[in-house]
C-alpha cells in the first residue's frame, strides 16, 4: 500500500450467522465503507494469509470472494469468532498442532497491525475474568455485591453467613454448556447454605453473591465512551434471571446516575476495553449494583426494542466518523 495512503477498511470477525454483527455490516455498508467479513473458523480451508516483514508486515488476506492489503486495514471488529477449522483427514494430534499454529500466526500476525480493535483479543480475554471486573469495579467506584469464589463446601456455613440472608449462585464463564447436540442454559439460581455445602461444589470454583433486592436490571451497552443505557423490565417481581423469560420483558432507555456512567467508563478505560455489554441491578432507592460485563455481548434485541443505535456507534468508532 501506499505509505500516503489512508487505511480503510474494516475487518469483522465473527461466525456467519452472526444477526448482530449483520447490523454493524449494514450501517458500514451504509457509510460506503470497505467491509471484509470472515470467521477464523474458514482459516485454512477458505481463508489465505501471505506476509513479509522488513520490520512492518506487508501481505494480504484472501478470502473466497474478498481480497485485503494488510496495510488497508484499519480497524477490526471481534464479535464471535469460532475455531479453526482443518481438513477431516488430519489427525487429533495434527489438527492440535495446526491449531496451535494458525492461533499464532493468524491471530499474532492481525495483533501486529497498527489498527484499532474493538476489543483487542488481550484485553478481552483479560477482562473475561469475572473476579478481575469485579475488583477493578469496585476500585473505579461502582457498588459491587458481596461475593464468594469457593470450592470449599466445608466453608458453606462461614460463606453463608457473609453473603446474608439470601445468596445467588452465577456461573464464571459462559452461561451455556454444548452436550452433543443440546446446548443448556444455566441461569443465576438462588442458593441456600445446604447448596454451598453440596460435596460436589469440591469439584471446580463456584461463584456465589449476595442476592440485592432489586426492582429492575439495566444493561448499559458501552461504545468508545457512548453509554447505552436501558431498564430491563420483568412482571414477575422475583425473577432473579431476566434472560429465563425474554417474553415477558419490557425495556425502556434510560440515563444512567452521572456517577455511575463515570465510573462505568473508567472501569472500561481501565480494562482497556473499547466495547462491553454491562449489567446493573437497581434497588429501590435508585442505587446501581455492578453485576458483571461481557466485552463481546449481545446487544442486537436491545437496539431492536429501544432504537438506541448502538450499531450506528460502532461503525462511526470503526471508521473514525462521528455518529
Amino acid at each position: 500500500m501506499n505509505p500516503q495512503t489512508v487505511a480503510s477498511t474494516v475487518l469483522v470477525l465473527t461466525e456467519a450467522a452472526d444477526t448482530t454483527a449483520d447490523l454493524v455490516v449494514k450501517e458500514l455498508d451504509n457509510r460506503g465503507a470497505s467491509v471484509m467479513r470472515v470467521d477464523t473458523a474458514d482459516f485454512p480451508l477458505s481463508l489465505q494469509v501471505s506476509a513479509r516483514f522488513d520490520g512492518t508486515w506487508h501481505g494480504e488476506i484472501r478470502s473466497t470472494d474478498c481480497v485485503v492489503d494488510l496495510g488497508d486495514i484499519r480497524s477490526v471488529y471481534v464479535r464471535r469468532p469460532t475455531m479453526f477449522k482443518f481438513p477431516e483427514a488430519m489427525t487429533d494430534a495434527e489438527q492440535r498442532f495446526a491449531g496451535r499454529e494458525a492461533r499464532r500466526g493468524l491471530g499474532g500476525l492481525l495483533m501486529s497491525l497498527p489498527c484499532a480493535w474493538v476489543n483487542h483479543p488481550s484485553r478481552a480475554a483479560d477482562a473475561e475474568y469475572k473476579p478481575f471486573q469485579l475488583q477493578t469495579a469496585a476500585a473505579c467506584g461502582l457498588s459491587v455485591p458481596r461475593t464468594v469464589i469457593t470450592n470449599a463446601p466445608e466453608h458453606a456455613a462461614e460463606h453463608s453467613a457473609y453473603l446474608g440472608p439470601s445468596a445467588v449462585y452465577k456461573a464464571l464463564a459462559s452461561a451455556t454448556v454444548a452436550d452433543g447436540n443440546r446446548v443448556a442454559f444455566i441461569p443465576t439460581t438462588e442458593v441456600a447454605t445446604s447448596d454451598m455445602a453440596d460435596l460436589r461444589v469440591a469439584l471446580t470454583a463456584h461463584q456465589f453473591q449476595q442476592r440485592v433486592p432489586k426492582v429492575r436490571d439495566v444493561r448499559a451497552t458501552v461504545v468508545g465512551g457512548r453509554v447505552f443505557a436501558a431498564s430491563i423490565l420483568s412482571p414477575d417481581e422475583g425473577m432473579i434471571d431476566w434472560r429465563t423469560n425474554y417474553a415477558g420483558l419490557r425495556y425502556e432507555p434510560v440515563d444512567l446516575p452521572d456517577e455511575v456512567e463515570a465510573a462505568l467508563l473508567a472501569l472500561l478505560d481501565r480494562l482497556g476495553l473499547v466495547f462491553a455489554a454491562a449489567d446493573f441491578v437497581v434497588t429501590a432507592d435508585g442505587l446501581h449494583h455492578f453485576v458483571d460485563l461481557n466485552p463481546s455481548g449481545q446487544w442486537g434485541w436491545i437496539q431492536e426494542a429501544t432504537g438506541l443505535p448502538i450499531a450506528a456507534a460502532l461503525a462511526a468508532h470503526l471508521t473514525g466518523a462521528d455518529l
